[in-house]
């Protein structure tokens, strides 16, 4: 505003009216004046901007430098799973997998389905013909390595909790964890593994033999694992003025409430937030401080819900500021954003259609029409989902 006034008094200025005839003209001191100002603004401002340019290139270059050794780390691990394995698997959104330490087993946690596979690798005696029953000793050797990566993952844990507490439990209703695991293998798992019809030679040139064991986690699994994360659910809502319910069907459907969920995007953790995206511009909001977090930040629960939850809030009250609050069309549009982008959302539906002018479902049925398939199907995922935390939310 003051550079405003300045300028339409210089302007109006008439130089043949100066009080003092021979004297420096006032308002042309005023005009100098001005113009240093404006022209030290436009450098000032010229000079943020280089330096924000600066800046995220060099938060780009940080995180492609840490995307490259977070592959250059997996294909290395890789190499070495496919010494012994046909094919190496890593983790997804809805799976964890993990290797032992030497690769002879590998464990996948499906928490979409509510299963624990676990397969060993062992060698079979040298000679030992193609079709051939395998010997005690091989069966012994795989049942050990089963027992041991079902108890190693039953030890794995997420803020000193492990991740499948009261997951498993015995014919008799007893909880299975790291303590009592190998009896429960022994018992109740082994009796039911599949052993390969025969043995495969790994590229290591050793011929091995594929054993499989399967458990199921109890019906409720999802729910408990929900539960671990009430406190920092609502604690986040009530921070960011959301609904807990949206909060808790977003991690259900961006994870099923797999702490260590990745995606190829890539993304990390609960609420499936990208680094160099999501998580920079929520971090930012949240401290001020802008920076392309790694995926170590991104696993620990708390800090991912604090910031998936602040991006929820920027959404709905920052980047579509301009939606009416009343009914549900703000929340199709949010979570649709979530998942497809805001710039898609602004581009592809809120720049075409007069979005304010209609109604709930219509704008639903918008969004279902318009929207890509997965964005659609996350869309009525998300808003069916919203109704199973009912209860949770009021405990």
């Amino acid at each position: 505003m003051g550079f405003g006034l300045l300028c339409g008094v210089a302007f109006l200025a008439d130089p043949a009216a100066s009080p003092i005839a021979g004297a420096a003209d006032p308002f042309e001191e005023i005009n100098k004046r001005f113009e240093q100002r404006k022209s030290e603004g436009a450098d000032a401002l010229s000079a943020l901007q280089s330096q924000y340019q600066a800046k995220r290139a060099a938060m780009e270059a940080q995180w492609n430098k840490r995307e490259q050794e977070i592959e250059a780390r997996w294909q290395q691990q890789k190499r070495e799973i496919e010494k012994k394995w046909d094919q190496a698997e890593r983790s997804t959104r809805k799976a964890w997998v993990e290797y032992s330490p030497t690769y002879d087993s590998r464990s996948t946690v499906n928490f979409e389905e509510g299963t624990v596979e676990i397969k060993a690798l062992v060698p079979v005696p040298p000679g030992q013909k193609p079709g051939a029953k395998p010997d005690d000793a091989t069966i012994a050797a795989a049942e050990q390595e089963i027992a041991t990566q079902f108890a190693r993952v039953l030890a794995e844990q997420q803020q000193k909790k492990p991740v499948l507490s009261g997951h498993v439990q015995s014919r008799t209703g007893r909880a299975v964890d790291p303590q009592n695991a190998r009896m429960y293998v022994q018992q109740e798992v082994l009796p039911t593994a599949v052993v390969a019809p025969k043995p495969v030679e790994s590229r290591d040139g050793v011929m091995r033999m594929e054993v499989t064991a399967k458990v199921k986690m109890t019906p409720d699994h999802l729910k408990k694992r929900a539960a671990q994360y009430v406190d920092t659910v609502m604690a986040q809502s009530q921070r960011y003025q959301l609904d807990p319910r949206l909060v808790f069907a977003v991690v259900h459907t961006e994870s099923y409430f797999n702490p260590k969920a990745q995606s190829h995007i890539p993304a990390y953790g609960l609420m499936q937030l990208v680094p160099r995206a999501a998580a920079r511009d929520s971090y930012n909001f949240v401290y001020n401080d802008d920076r392309v977090l790694d995926d170590d930040y991104l696993f620990v629960p708390p800090q991912n819900v604090e910031l998936g939850a602040a991006y929820l809030y920027l959404l709905q009250n920052k980047i579509f500021s301009d939606l009416p609050n009343d009914g549900a069309k703000k929340l199709y549009v949010v979570i649709c954003a979530y998942n497809w982008g805001p710039g898609n959302i602004r581009k592809r539906i809120l720049k075409p259609y007069r979005v304010q002018d209609m109604s709930d479902g219509q704008v639903f049925d918008l969004l279902t029409e318009k929207s890509p398939e997965e964005t659609r199907n996350y869309l009525k995922r998300v808003t069916e989902r919203m109704a199973l935390y009912d209860e949770l939310v009021k405990q």
